[in-house]
């Protein structure tokens, strides 16, 4: 992905983080009620690697938009403009397995979505966003850089046991 994230950009990412990180703390802390948005971070992450396709349009269009709302939010609130852009950030490449993973999860993401409720749709986009917004940051494309080997693994997985490698 080649958009550079603004630091006006980056504050509106940081501000959906921390009010899904709040209401997750804020609740009864269990596990199954951070995976709506947590899925969706890792999602988002993932679609950052996809350059040159769908996903990597998406990921494009939501750094754009971030930071024209977040240019926006902060001239409002504050007066101050101009604030400029942040180290741009990369996870890695993906293999075509990996690729392929991307992919299929997609796919389990929108059967998830559908029989998600409306709460949990939230969560969800919220995570997309910040997933792919964040990581244009190389902080946090830094601490997310187990994604592309997760993805890799799985599809290089997938290939061992199509091809019958893998005893089940």
């Amino acid at each position: 992905m080649n958009a550079a994230m603004t630091i006006a950009g980056a504050v509106i990412s940081v501000a959906i983080l921390m009010v899904n990180i709040r209401s997750w703390w804020k609740g009864n802390r269990e596990l199954k009620a951070a995976f709506p948005f947590g899925g969706g971070l890792i999602t988002g992450a993932a679609w950052t690697m996809c350059a040159g396709g769908l996903f990597g349009w998406f990921a494009t269009q939501a750094v754009t938009a971030g930071n024209k709302v977040g240019d926006k939010a902060v001239s409002a609130a504050t007066g101050a403009k101009g604030g400029g852009s942040l180290a741009h950030g990369s996870l890695g490449a993906l293999t075509y397995p990996g690729a392929c993973a991307v992919l299929v999860a997609a796919v389990l993401g929108g059967i998830i979505w559908k029989a998600a409720g409306k709460t949990d749709k939230k969560r969800m986009l919220g995570g997309v966003f910040a997933g792919l917004t964040l990581c244009a940051t190389a902080g946090f494309a830094q601490l997310m850089q187990w994604v592309p080997d997760l993805y890799n693994a799985l599809g290089d997985g997938a290939v061992n046991v199509l091809n019958g490698s893998v005893s089940l």
